[in-house]
């Protein structure tokens, strides 16, 4: 019989995109779950499955260091994508050092963070360094890790999936920004998230940042088309030169609360998102990743955009 305190795993950003689908796993697989949110009503579902919920933020010390007594490994997946309400520097730099500390004094035998393919210290893509940043200041703590970095995670609704169905849902075309051809090795969530709950007893990774990719190598146009021919969507497709695009969505993205994109999204949007090795996924984890361009023949299909 497993000992509850030795397994109860703290999982940060439970209630996001990624988050959910990782703490039901957590459940799922026998582990004890503890949640730190900042709204105990997000994060419901979880304590109707047994969960302990607790009220907090991932950026406070405090809350973290309470959020960490008693677990023996945390999940991180907090992340913004974009530099406000709350910044770059608070929630991708900063937080990362604050769990480290909190973790290391709490006891934690190793955090397991999730990070982005292409985390990179150029400026010049300042999410993508951010990420980079907050990777670095996790490791300094001396906390054992592990960072597992993916590219776009495929889910029926949000995500990738979400700014599609935006993107399509104004205007006469559907617009693809630059020429359509940066790459990525998507993976479907539930997929992923197997990878992260995975890492937690595998000592054998401690200290390894592993870029983890589908099976395929895919373009933007290609995954766009893909979600176009799922839908039934007719529009005329418009491609734009990104540095035309740029004076647009920096008007848009300053009237908007919630813009399609920002600017440093169609920035980082440019940077090719490649794991490299096809069976990262069955190399370090023994299963073999579903194909997204069968996948989403499926599971893109639930609704119809004209």
């Amino acid at each position: 019989m497993r000992d509850a305190l030795a397994d109860r795993i703290l999982v940060l950003g439970a209630t996001g995109f990624f988050g959910r689908s990782v703490a039901h796993g957590i459940v799922d697989a026998g582990y004890q779950l503890r949640v730190l949110a900042r709204n105990q009503a997000s994060a419901a579902a979880f304590r109707v499955r047994g969960a302990e919920v607790l009220q907090g933020d991932a950026t406070d010390p405090a809350a973290l260091a309470q959020a960490c007594t008693g677990c023996a490994a945390v999940i991180s997946l907090v992340a913004v994508r974009c530099n406000r309400p709350q910044t770059f520097l608070e929630v991708n730099i900063e937080a990362p050092r604050l769990l480290g500390e909190a973790a290391k004094g709490a006891g934690v035998t190793r955090v397991v963070f999730v990070s982005q393919i292409g985390a990179t210290p150029d400026a010049r893509l300042k999410y993508l360094a951010s990420r980079w940043a907050g990777e670095q200041a996790l490791q300094r703590t001396g906390i054992p890790y592990t960072i597992l970095r993916f590219s776009y995670l495929l889910a029926d609704d949000g995500g990738i999936t979400g700014y599609f169905e935006r993107s399509v849902s104004y205007g006469p075309f559907a617009i693809i920004p630059g020429d359509g051809q940066q790459h990525s090795q998507p993976l479907v969530r539930e997929e992923a998230a197997r990878c992260v709950i995975a890492s937690i007893s595998r000592g054998d990774l401690y200290g390894q940042t592993l870029d983890l990719g589908g099976p395929e190598v895919l373009s933007y146009e290609q995954l766009f088309e893909f979600f176009a021919a799922a839908r039934g969507i007719t529009k005329p497709r418009l491609k734009i030169p990104k540095p035309l695009l740029q004076p647009v969505v920096g008007v848009v993205g300053a009237v908007m609360s919630n813009p399609i994109i920002t600017v440093d999204e169609l920035t980082t949007l440019g940077a090719e998102a490649i794991a490299g090795n096809l069976d990262a996924v069955l190399t370090n984890f023994e299963f073999r990743p579903s194909s997204p361009s069968a996948w989403a023949q499926t599971h893109w299909r639930s609704r119809r955009t004209a």
